[in-house]
């Protein structure tokens, strides 16, 4: 996916500054808000379609939503939630008319098996282990797959996940406890061990 580069002097204005000028109109504080927040996005996204051009046509309608609601950011909370708050919406009504949620790619959870200089046989079992475990995290209710990716892929904290689902944060701990849980048995029952 392209990201947008732009030399303007302003990269170094906060999220609230540009947020800020881009509610009064300037286009180029706007465009820095993409240059800065479409790749975070977009690596979440990925990871809930198998199709990179979905993904890549659900960030660009995120933002075409984003600039025409921009006027209901509030300047001071966080921009990005909010944003996510947009893109997840946008990626449930293309999922509903389309399919399920599929994890393509869950290479941000192999870090959760252990991955110390592998022999030929042992990143082999890591690669069945990985394939598991994407088939795992495929039968965890939509919930807990949305909690996983925003949190180890677009590595939001817990309150900025609990604001992008409308959830209390408790909600999204449990949540998580609750997937990992789930993902653990579901290991176990293989006879795959999980590290941590």
């Amino acid at each position: 996916m392209g990201l947008y580069v732009i030399k303007s002097g302003m990269e170094s204005y906060s999220d609230e500054e540009l947020l800020l000028r881009a509610q009064e109109g300037d286009s180029t504080s706007f465009d820095l808000l993409i240059e800065k927040h479409t790749r975070t996005l977009y690596q979440a996204i990925r990871h809930l379609t198998s199709d990179r051009g979905e993904a890549e046509n659900i960030v660009q309608e995120a933002w075409l939503r984003a600039w025409k609601a921009l006027d209901r950011c509030k300047i001071e909370q966080p921009f990005f939630p909010w944003f996510a708050k947009i893109g997840l919406n946008v990626a449930r009504d293309a999922w509903r008319k389309k399919r399920p949620l599929d994890f393509a790619d869950l290479g941000f959870l192999s870090e959760n098996i252990a991955d110390q200089d592998l022999s030929i046989e042992d990143q082999l079992e890591k690669d069945q282990a990985l394939e598991l475990l994407m088939q795992g995290v495929n039968a965890l209710r939509e919930e807990y797959r949305l909690v996983i990716s925003l949190r180890y892929e677009a590595r939001l904290s817990y309150q900025e996940v609990a604001e992008v689902m409308d959830l209390p944060v408790n909600t999204v701990r449990t949540y998580l406890h609750r997937a990992k849980a789930f993902l653990r048995k579901w290991m176990e029952v293989e006879d795959v061990g999980l590290a941590g």
